[in-house]
């Protein structure tokens, strides 16, 4: 993972707290949108395009959506190339225009597509997104206005459950001259929640030896 996406740290702690006020625990997904980041530069795969490789008989980015879909009400592609591709997939798209700046850029344009109170944040690498990822975060999110995962120590800096008060302060960070979301996450003191019992879900596909452990995992399903 790409120092970018993952932090490590030392301690995490598990809140407890009340679920949203306008969700019950078996949760109407009408009050968050998902955003799928897909802008990266897929350096480590020969410049492609990410979430459009192919794994098994769909795109990463088919099994991301499939997974997401239940648990939220509508979602938002970030992407910077192949446009035309993305919007034949009928998903609405936020188009990245600060190249080269990183997911922060990306997900702050993202931002201004989203009309619900909170917004869950994948990259568009990780095709096993958990099927329940907004309910393990809900709570915590609840607590705080913004909820990220840890697995065995690392951040997912880019795995986000957050409000729209937080929302508006890391856009605000971005102005500001910030260029990580893990920086941020760092400034506010986000308590991480500790998702290590899925730590498959996390997978991010970012070389051919990745492709090729997620084709495995696919097979033997």
């Amino acid at each position: 993972m790409s120092d970018f996406c993952a932090t490590p740290v030392t301690t995490s702690t598990r809140l407890t707290a009340r679920w949203f006020s306008d969700m019950t625990p078996t949760a109407s997904p009408e009050a968050i949108t998902a955003i799928v980041l897909c802008g990266g530069r897929g350096s480590r795969l020969d410049g492609q395009d990410k979430p459009l490789l192919a794994l098994d008989e769909k795109r990463l980015l088919d099994w991301i959506c499939e997974r997401l879909e239940p648990q939220v009400n509508e979602i938002v592609i970030s992407c910077s190339r192949n446009v035309g591709i993305y919007e034949s997939l009928h998903y609405p798209l936020a188009i990245d225009k600060e190249l080269n700046l990183g997911p922060l850029a990306g997900l702050t344009e993202a931002f201004a597509h989203v009309e619900t109170e909170w917004a869950f944040t994948t990259p568009g690498d990780t095709p096993f997104i958990a099927e329940d990822i907004v309910s393990r975060l809900r709570m915590d999110a609840e607590t705080r206005g913004v909820a990220v995962p840890t697995v065995n120590g690392v951040r997912q800096n880019l795995c986000l459950l957050i409000d729209s008060e937080h929302r508006d302060q890391l856009t605000d960070f971005h102005q500001r001259g910030g260029n990580a979301v893990k920086y941020w996450l760092d400034e506010i003191g986000v308590q991480a929640t500790d998702l290590s019992s899925i730590e498959d879900s996390f997978l991010n596909i970012n070389t051919h030896e990745d492709l090729a452990i997620a084709r495995s995992r696919i097979s033997s399903l």
